[in-house]
């Protein structure tokens, strides 16, 4: 309803102009998770079919031989991307019908500063500064593609101004990692960060009940916009940046200069000529 109410504003709104469309454009931000899942055909990866340095600044491997892109069919699995899915069918629906200048953009999980606190990233950080349990969903080998905010940044705004209207691009960060390798990692850097033995609190991790509807692997093979890092990073300190949180300020200066020596990444966005009007 969110969507739809933006829309119906937008529309009426831009119609009582007497330029009407001419200089717009609605760009809605949408999610890989209206693809449905992937199959965790390659548990130990495999080497996938395009560059994969991006937002880690790591190569990485891929975990099945398929990928998301633009021309799938929907099939969500779950009522949150079942709605999502219904959003991007009303954007569209919106051009073909009034003609409003539309694009649809499909990302890959987001991470960097200032995250949402419940999410993995940020609520694991904390967690782990504090000693409380890691709650990891099955055996944690559910697998998704990890997209630097500001690499997404990069990407909407050039997608924004150079796109074509009505068109729909998937950003991904060609960074698949399984849950339980993620939570390794920020156990890793946190610990040394606080001046813990690397790897001190493993035992914080706590397998629970698989959550139902939880899809296996999500991977995109973006089409229109091909992300790929100038400057590389180690992986561990690319994933932990600087989160909401840290109230003490010896660890927000610790954070902050982490930030600020490896996460910030310079990014050059390669686009296929094809997909764009100039």
């Amino acid at each position: 309803m969110g969507t739809l109410s933006l829309l119906q504003a937008a529309k009426l709104y831009w119609e009582s102009l007497p330029e009407m469309w001419e200089g717009k454009r609605f760009y809605h931000i949408s999610t890989d998770e209206v693809y449905g899942a992937l199959e965790l055909t390659h548990p130990d990866g495999i080497e996938p079919p395009f560059t994969t340095k991006a937002s880690s600044g790591q190569h990485h491997l891929a975990y099945g031989d398929k990928f998301f892109t633009e021309d799938l069919k929907y099939q969500p699995h779950s009522p949150y991307s079942a709605a999502k899915a219904a959003s991007d069918h009303f954007v569209r629906a919106y051009h073909d019908t009034y003609g409003m200048p539309t694009i649809v953009t499909n990302c890959s999980n987001n991470y960097g500063p200032y995250q949402f606190p419940e999410k993995l990233i940020p609520l694991f950080i904390n967690n782990i500064r504090h000693r409380k349990p890691l709650p990891v969903y099955g055996k944690g080998e559910n697998v998704r593609d990890w997209l630097y905010v500001e690499d997404h940044a990069r990407a909407i705004d050039t997608i924004f101004h150079r796109g074509k209207v009505a068109e729909t691009y998937n950003i991904g960060g060609f960074n698949e990692w399984k849950n339980i390798d993620i939570i390794h990692v920020l156990i890793r850097t946190v610990d040394r960060m606080l001046g813990r033995p690397e790897g001190a609190d493993d035992d914080l991790i706590t397998f629970v009940t698989d959550r139902a509807g939880h899809d296996m692997r999500y991977a995109i093979d973006g089409l229109g916009a091909h992300p790929a890092v100038c400057r590389g990073h180690r992986e561990d300190r690319a994933l932990v940046s600087r989160q909401p949180g840290m109230d003490g300020q010896r660890h927000q200066r610790r954070l902050r200069q982490v930030l600020r020596t490896d996460v910030r990444q310079q990014i050059i966005f390669e686009f296929r000529i094809s997909n764009f009007e100039f």
